[in-house]
Parts: structure tokens; C-alpha cells; sequence
């Protein structure tokens, strides 16, 4: 039927997306029968660079992901982003804790443990072409591009597309059909970098799985 063929492409979009992550990183984790969440989280994160568009920028200029408050992904991301490149420019990772340090930011990660200490960092964020990806139940309402979200022990993500038209990014439309719900505010909501403002959700949301198991730890 034609519902089920759908349903195993985008099965099979998701797990492809996921595995060419991982092996992309270190092939061992890509044949492991589990994955620690923060290799997994380290993996996404470069991986989504894949599937947005930045505004033009110098084309030697390196491609930052940065961390805020989340340790072992950063030290996965330092590992890992070594001899990586995205479109052509070397790939880095920069710990941030200042406003400051996002200077020349494409991907800025914020942990749960932060998320309620890094408003300043946030709201200055928003006003770049940053992707905001954060890790926390408020994540879409502070000002996140994507959302980290856990639903049976399997690593999901949800994407604002309000949030991405308005820090300047496309994301292209295989990310978006993978994601566990695409979500675009009615016009006129709020949009708080606090976390204290109430999401409205469109009755037309979508609903996606997309996923990876993870064990917690290593």
C-alpha cells in the first residue's frame, strides 16, 4: 500500500542519515550494536550541517559548532572533527560561555544542565545566522532551531521552522522528514529566549520518526 511504502522510505531515510553520521566519524560505532548519546549527539550535530543553508559567508572561513554546557559532546566533537570539512571548509569545535565567543558560530549546542543559565548567550544567538540546537523540554520555546528530544530510549529531534526563517536558514527537506515534528507557530506568537513562553501547535503537525538507540555514559 502506499502509506506503508512511505512509512519504509522514511525509515530508511532516517537510518541512513544516522549510519552515514556515525561512519563518517569512526566506523566501529556505525557496526555497534548501541551508541553512547553523546557520540550520538556529536554525530547529529555535524551531520545536520549537511542539511542547512547558511547565508553566504568567506568560503575559507572555518565551519564552527560550538558547546555550551555539554562536556562530553564537545570532547566527542573534538575528537571527531578533525579532518572534516563542511561544503569544502574545515570543520571546528569552540567550548562557548561568553557572548562573545560566537563570533564566526554556525552550530551552537546547548546542554540541559545550561539551558537555563545561557539567556544572554541564547538571545544574542538569535540574532545570527546560528543554528541553535538545544536539549531541553523549553528548547523550541528558547530560541532552538532543533531540539534534542528522548522518547524510548531513542534519540529524536524536533525542528521550528519560525525559528529557522528567522535566523536566516534553510533547512532542506530530508532533514525535515526525518524529524520527530516540524513545528511553525501561527503568526504573531511569541517567541521568548527565557523558555517561559507558551509553544501554540498547528493541528497540521507532523509527526516523524526518527531515531537512534543510545546507552547512557562511555
Amino acid at each position: 500500500m502506499p502509506h506503508r511504502r512511505l512509512s519504509r522510505t522514511r525509515n530508511f531515510l532516517t537510518c541512513a542519515i544516522f549510519l552515514v553520521a556515525i561512519a563518517g566519524f569512526c566506523p566501529s560505532l556505525a557496526t555497534s550494536a548501541q551508541y553512547s548519546v553523546e557520540a550520538v549527539k556529536a554525530a547529529y550535530l555535524f551531520r545536520f550541517a549537511q542539511y542547512v543553508e547558511w547565508p553566504e559567508a568567506t568560503s575559507d572561513a572555518p565551519f564552527i559548532i560550538a558547546v555550551s554546557g555539554a562536556d562530553d559532546v564537545a570532547a566527542h566533537l573534538e575528537r571527531l572533527l578533525p579532518g572534516m570539512n563542511v561544503n569544502g571548509r574545515r570543520a571546528e569545535v569552540r567550548r562557548v560561555t561568553r557572548v562573545q565567543d560566537l563570533e564566526g558560530v554556525h552550530i551552537l549546542f546547548i546542554g540541559a544542565n545550561t539551558f537555563g543559565r545561557t539567556r544572554a548567550l541564547r538571545t544574542r544567538a538569535i540574532e545570527k545566522p546560528i543554528l541553535i540546537v538545544t536539549e531541553s523540554e523549553d528548547g523550541i520555546d528558547g530560541g532552538a532551531v532543533i531540539n534534542f528530544i528522548e522518547v524510548d530510549r531513542k534519540l529524536r529531534f524536533e525542528i521550528s521552522l519560525n525559528a529557522a526563517d528567522r535566523s536566516g536558514l534553510r533547512i532542506n527537506s530530508a532533514l525535515l522528514s526525518v524529524a520527530a515534528r516540524v513545528e511553525r507557530r501561527p503568526q504573531g506568537a511569541l517567541n521568548c529566549p527565557d523558555g517561559n513562553g507558551r509553544r501554540q501547535r498547528l493541528h497540521g503537525c507532523r509527526i516523524r520518526l526518527a531515531g537512534a538507540g543510545f546507552r547512557r555514559g562511555a
